[in-house]
């Protein structure tokens, strides 16, 4: 049985006329639920109707499809009627014209979690001491940083950090990263928010609220304290923290299978990179790999104790 505490806020800032983010909790079962953040774009009304559409869209098609089609299958059908949606309201009203968002949404379901997503809103874990980003900004400067041709440094203060190259709603291909299972252990936190947090909270700064605080209070306290330093943006947090897991022989043993299938398709992955030149997509594929090792680290000492 999953056990979670939960906390969630969203708040307009200091600058925006309007609050364009938009979040969803939905539980699903005993042992499942779902998490969404979306961020609109398109000015006016129109971001704040796209973020709206996404996070509703995305809930009903997933709780739909989950069942037949499985978790990631379910977690892609969801985000592809969702762009399609958007982009058709856009289309046959003048006024939206160009509105999209971006859309990052988290299932926990038994000792495994999932992450579907589009855009620079962003997913965490959070491990004992260590912060993990398990999604991948798709923005202009994080693809110039893993060119290397910007330090991150250049990036924060970059004129085109804000934008991104992928959203729902704004092309026919819902091209989106796709992330698990994640093998989820006690005491695990997992965070999702919009850009409005991570541009002005450092990742160590959200570590430290998290660990501290209750899921609400935290993010009470991370929306202050984006507040207290300009508040630029729309700033939205949801935080899921696992109280506990019921573990069982039977399901200690599908996890270990798990583990297993896992590194042995890392290895073959990693041995046929091997036998090609590295260029950056393959580096890219390595440090995916790289970072999905680390979250499952935890996780291998917890089964051989």
């Amino acid at each position: 049985m999953l056990e979670i505490g939960v906390g969630n806020l969203t708040d307009i800032g200091k600058r925006r006329k309007t609050n364009e983010d938009y979040y969803g909790f939905f539980k699903l079962g005993a042992d499942e639920v779902l998490a969404v953040v979306a961020d609109g774009v398109g000015g006016h009304a129109s971001g704040e109707i796209a973020s709206r559409m996404a996070v509703e869209m995305i809930q009903k098609v997933y709780a739909e499809e989950r069942g037949e089609k499985g978790i990631l299958s379910g977690l892609k059908a969801a985000f592809e009627v969702a762009n399609f949606t958007i982009l058709q309201k856009s289309l046959d009203q003048e006024e939206l014209h160009g509105m999209g968002t971006t859309a990052t949404a988290l299932v926990l379901k038994e000792y495994e979690a999932f992450v579907g997503h589009m855009g620079d809103s962003r997913a965490y874990l959070f491990r004992d001491s260590t912060v993990l980003q398990l999604t991948k900004d798709h923005s202009v400067v994080n693809r110039l940083m893993e060119q290397g041709l910007l330090s991150r440094e250049e990036a924060n203060r970059h004129p085109q950090r804000n934008v991104i190259y992928k959203t729902l709603g704004l092309n026919m291909d819902a091209d989106l990263q796709l992330l698990g299972p994640i093998p989820v252990s006690a005491n695990d936190i997992f965070l999702l928010c919009s850009d409005g947090l991570t541009n002005l909270v450092a990742d160590q700064e959200i570590l430290e609220a998290v660990k501290r605080e209750s899921p609400q209070h935290a993010c009470e306290n991370l929306i202050q304290l984006a507040n207290q330093r300009g508040g630029h943006d729309n700033i939205t947090v949801q935080i899921l923290k696992v109280a506990g897991l019921k573990n069982d022989s039977k399901s200690l043993l599908e996890r270990k299978k798990l583990l297993f299938i896992f590194m042995f398709i890392l290895a073959i992955l990693l041995f046929l990179n091997g036998l090609f030149l590295i260029g950056p997509e393959a580096l890219e594929k390595i440090r995916m790999a790289v970072e999905g090792i680390w979250i499952k680290i935890p996780f291998l000492h917890s089964i051989l104790n």
